[in-house]
Formats: C-alpha cells, structure tokens, sequence
C-alpha cells in the first residue's frame, strides 16, 4: 500500500465510529448469535424458526424494495438515496417483531451470551479483521501533539447486531476492552440491566436504544460529533453505512478482493450516486483527505493503521 502524499486536515479530537458486522470482524455475526440460542435451548426448534424468520424477511425486503423502485429504478441522488433507505426501515423493524414471536432468544441469559460469544470466538466462527488488535490499540492511546490540551481520540461501534453486550464479550474473548457505553447497538431486553434477568426475547424495546437504520447510525454519529467537536472518521461495509461514510469527514469502506454481497451493494450504490471510492493511502484519496467528496476504500486494518499512523 503506498502512503498519503500529505497529512488528511482533521480537526483533533478524531472520532473513530467504526461499523461491527463485517466491518471489525470477518463476516456477519447474526448466525453465530442465533447459534449461542440454539445451544443455550437445544430442545427449542431453533433452526426452524430462523429458517422461518430469514424466508419472511427476504420475502418483506424484496416485495417493499420492488415498491419503492419499480423495475430497479435506484436512486441517482444522495436525498433519494436517503428516502429509500428511511422507506426500508419499517421492514427491519418487522423483521425484530418476528424474531420477537419466534422466541428464539426467550429465556437466553446474559451469562449464555458471555459463554456462547467467547465459544464461537475461540472456535473462528467469529475472527476480527487482521491488524484490528493493533489499530485499536495505537488509536486509544493516540493525542494530538498540534493540540495544547493534548485531545484524545475516541472509538465508537454503531451496530444494528442484535446485541452489544455479544459484541463486547466477542472482543473482550480476543483480549480488546471496549467501555460499554462506547459500544452503540441493539439489546436483548433483561440482559444489559443491573440486575440482569432472562431476556424475553424482545430486541431493543421502548425505551431503549434502537439501531436498525443508516438513519439511525447517522444520528448517534452527529450526537457523537456534536459532543466535543473534533473529526470523524467512519469505518464501515454495507449499504446501511453509507449515510455515516458520507457524512464523516474521512469514510473507509472495507471491501475484500473479491467483494460479498453487502460489500458490492455498497459499492454499487456509491457508483450510481457518482461518490468516487479510491484506496485508501493513495495519491488519488489525498483528495478526499483534503475535503473533497468521495469516500476511500481499504482490504483491512494493517492498511487503515499505516494511514491513520500518518495523521
């Protein structure tokens, strides 16, 4: 990978908001959180279920987005490209009333979660990208030596996994310690409280928070922003990232060589939205590092550290 021509101009302290799914780890983490159910319940008809719930959300997710563009008429504007995907939420937000029913997550504890999360973590059902480890590490110690106050850097996850006391147990099992707080996601309902219960099943119900959006991740990165100023880098893989990608004043999409399904959605949403995506680290971005619009693109976090050591 070669290194920027010139330093990004980014105003400290830098918020580094990062996606999880696919993003931090390797792969989508749904089906390893559905199989810690399954186990904790092994006389449930788990498997079933889901197949159930997956069948129904595809079919909902397919018929809705046929409506909204008919004969795949997609968006070639960014406020279009906005209204499709707020016109796409009530489909996710079905999707969790069914999982609701199927009562797949009923009864599951917090200690089940802890025990299935660091299981499937020691397994490599669950691997984070390589260099994570070490990009978080430089980042949570990184101050800004232009600052007179020293400002810190600050690390969020924006999540709409079902769970974020899973995703800090994942990263806790790989030895990464993530204040809670930091991490803004979904919740089974019973098992973040002080003294946790088992979970009815419920995702995230009134009340709390609910993530299952890009307008919903938009909102808690301009909430983060809003707080102490500074700039925002956002890292991230699918299509619900690509409002936070715009927004931020540095967006990093992860792409692999050869691209998943969430990753080549994405990629083609920003093509048809005339938002250029060049590599991260090359001539070309240090335009994008400069303020022009467009978002960059990286295979992993060793390339992201080699960038972000620059900074």
């Amino acid at each position: 990978m070669s290194t920027p021509t010139s330093s990004p101009n980014l105003k400290w302290p830098i918020h580094w908001i990062l996606d999880w799914d696919g993003t931090i780890t390797q792969k989508d983490t749904l089906n390893a959180l559905v199989s810690i159910a399954a186990t904790s319940k092994p006389n449930f008809p788990t498997e079933a279920r889901w197949k159930s719930v997956v069948d129904a959300y595809m079919s909902d997710y397919t018929s809705t987005l046929t409506a909204l563009a008919p004969d795949g008429r997609l968006p070639t504007t960014i406020e279009d490209e906005k209204r499709l995907l707020r016109d796409l939420k009530p489909v996710e937000q079905r999707s969790l009333d069914r999982v609701f029913a199927s009562e797949i997550f009923r009864d599951i504890t917090r200690e089940q979660i802890e025990i299935g999360a660091k299981k499937v973590v020691e397994s490599g059902e669950i691997s984070l990208r390589p260099g994570f480890a070490e990009f978080y590490n430089a980042i949570s110690t990184s101050t800004s030596d232009s600052d007179p106050h020293g400002a810190q850097s600050t690390f969020h996850i924006l999540s709409v996994n079902w769970s974020g006391h899973f995703i800090a147990t994942c990263l806790s099992a790989t030895n990464i310690h993530i204040d809670p707080a930091h991490i803004l996601a979904n919740e089974l309902d019973g098992i973040s409280s002080s003294t946790p219960t088992p979970s009815t099943g419920e995702i995230s119900p009134k009340g709390n928070m609910k993530m299952i959006s890009s307008a919903d991740k938009l909102h808690h990165l301009r909430s983060i922003k809003a707080q102490s100023g500074g700039s925002v880098v956002y890292i991230g893989d699918s299509w619900p990232d690509i409002e936070c990608l715009i927004d931020a004043d540095v967006g990093i999409c992860i792409q692999d060589e050869a691209m998943g399904s969430s990753q080549r959605k994405l990629a083609e949403a920003l093509e048809r939205l005339g938002i250029g995506c060049v590599r991260l680290g090359s001539e070309e971005a240090d335009g994008r590092e400069r303020g022009k619009e467009g978002v960059m693109w990286a295979r992993d976090f060793v390339e992201i550290k080699k960038w972000a050591d620059g900074l």
